[in-house]
């Protein structure tokens, strides 16, 4: 377990700030229910991914110098409801910010970030919640917890000892829904063909959600879902994690 006593600190993703703040909610009562003690900085903002991979290099330099600037001296871990802004910290901040912080202080907090799922199995060594969410719920596994962050099963272990939760998920299921970056944007078409593949597939196994670790591809996919009507929700897995009897 990390050396962190009762107290972490949260990041919660500018898209999930702006549009979903309720998720955030979620996030603060299931850790402050797991006794932890949850510091959260009012001044955050973005930790530079999205500039990063839209080639807005310098951009990213300074927001990650002002992420890092803001936790400075903390010995907390620090906990990210996303699996993308967690693994593009821990993938690239050591490159990214490598002549701006002390080389000491950006390996800590490097090593010392976290995704929710990992951190809630791997750190605090909790496989079970005593959630309850009584739906079929697919599992999305993003492109970032797969190749960024590098999840293994957290997720799943803790979506399967949901109380009334059925697990639906596809290992073969390897495609990206398009949501990173501006590719959406630049081939609107390719996009579309990408997601609707996606989404065909979770209501073919009839799935009442869909959940996931990324708030920016549940936003994609639920746009796309609203787009042809279809009886499908979409729910960030912190929203099912602390959901109660």
């Amino acid at each position: 377990m990390a050396d962190q006593g009762n107290h972490v600190n949260l990041f919660i993703p500018c898209e999930m700030d702006l549009f979903s703040p309720s998720v955030a909610q979620s996030v603060v009562h299931l850790l402050e229910k797991l006794g932890l003690e949850v510091h959260y900085n009012a001044e955050q903002t973005c930790c530079g991914r999205c500039f990063y991979f839209s080639g807005e290099i310098e951009t990213a330099k300074e927001l990650g110098a002002k992420m890092m600037s803001e936790y400075d001296g903390s010995k907390f871990p620090l906990v990210i409801p996303s699996a993308a802004c967690a693994g593009f910290i821990r993938k690239y901040y050591s490159q990214l910010l490598t002549n701006i912080s002390v080389v000491n202080d950006l390996k800590h907090f490097v090593t010392n970030t976290y995704e929710l799922c990992d951190f809630i199995v791997n750190q605090l060594g909790i496989s079970t919640l005593n959630n309850h969410f009584p739906q079929r719920v697919f599992y999305f596994k993003s492109c970032a917890a797969r190749n960024m962050y590098e999840m293994q099963d957290e997720a799943e272990i803790l979506l399967k000892n949901t109380k009334g939760l059925e697990l639906l998920t596809d290992p073969e299921m390897n495609e990206c829904c398009s949501a990173n970056g501006r590719f959406s944007v630049i081939n609107p078409e390719a996009s579309d063909h990408m997601i609707e593949k996606i989404v065909t597939k979770i209501y073919s196994m009839g799935a009442q959600y869909v959940t996931s670790t990324d708030i920016n591809c549940l936003q994609h996919l639920d746009a796309f879902i609203q787009s042809k009507g279809m009886g499908l929700e979409v729910i960030h897995i912190a929203d099912i994690l602390n959901a109660e009897d």
